[in-house]
């Protein structure tokens, strides 16, 4: 509420106040000595209530006139815009990085060194097969009659006694027509040669058959002989 219309409002009721304060009876003041002419006796209350009445409205309703209309004061409504909260920006993948080119290994010339094979130590008693027969190829007819022979080569570092060397039957078929015993006729010499015979005899049936002999000494075992025959009819 403005100072103005306080003082508006106290004004309009000091005025009413004094308006209400001035409501009492007028006693007439009687001359002495002298009668008064009576005249006709008028009630002046009622004129009186009816100019203070009218007072009292004119003086409200200048004041209804000069009030200044008051404004009703609406609360502001504070509107709360919802805040959009912003999506975390993605981050972006790191960038590969291009390496620095790494120099290629210079290839550096190995020349060839021949590696020597190493030698079997050498023993004083073997032997190899530079030949046999027959071979595997060949045909034997059934029951006929045929040597078994192998060249061999001393390979070792000692000769070949023929009185303590023997030529015997291993494992396989048994070929042979003499027995399982064949003696050596003559001494073999480091790096010589001897043949091998052995009576033989093929099956009477027909097929691939193996036997396998070998050259002793003692009870040392110089080299396997190893023998397949095929039979046919």
């Amino acid at each position: 509420m403005s100072f103005k219309l306080i003082n508006r409002k106290f004004v309009a009721g000091m005025i009413i106040i004094l308006i209400l304060t001035g409501c009492t009876t007028v006693t007439a003041t009687v001359a002495p000595a002298v009668p008064p002419t009576v005249a006709p006796t008028t009630d002046q209350l009622p004129t009186l209530n009816l100019v203070r009445t009218q007072a009292v409205q004119t003086a409200l309703a200048n004041l209804t006139q000069t009030a200044p209309t008051a404004t009703p004061v609406l609360p502001t409504a504070t509107l709360a815009l919802p805040t959009d909260t912003p999506a975390p920006s993605a981050t972006p993948a790191p960038s590969n990085t291009p390496l620095p080119p790494t120099a290629l290994p210079t290839a550096t010339y190995i020349p060839y060194t021949l590696v020597p094979s190493l030698s079997p130590t050498p023993v004083a008693y073997s032997c190899y097969v530079l030949d046999v027969s027959p071979k595997p190829a060949d045909k034997i007819t059934t029951e006929s009659g045929f040597d078994g022979r192998w060249l061999v080569v001393n390979n070792g570092t000692a000769a070949w006694p023929h009185l303590q060397t023997d030529i015997r039957y291993v494992s396989g078929e048994k070929f042979q027509t003499k027995g399982d015993i064949v003696d050596m006729q003559s001494d073999v010499a480091v790096n010589g040669s001897y043949t091998v015979y052995v009576n033989m005899k093929a099956p009477k049936y027909t097929g691939i058959y193996y036997a396998t002999w070998a050259i002793k000494y003692g009870d040392q075992t110089v080299c396997n002989l190893n023998l397949t025959v095929t039979v046919v009819k």
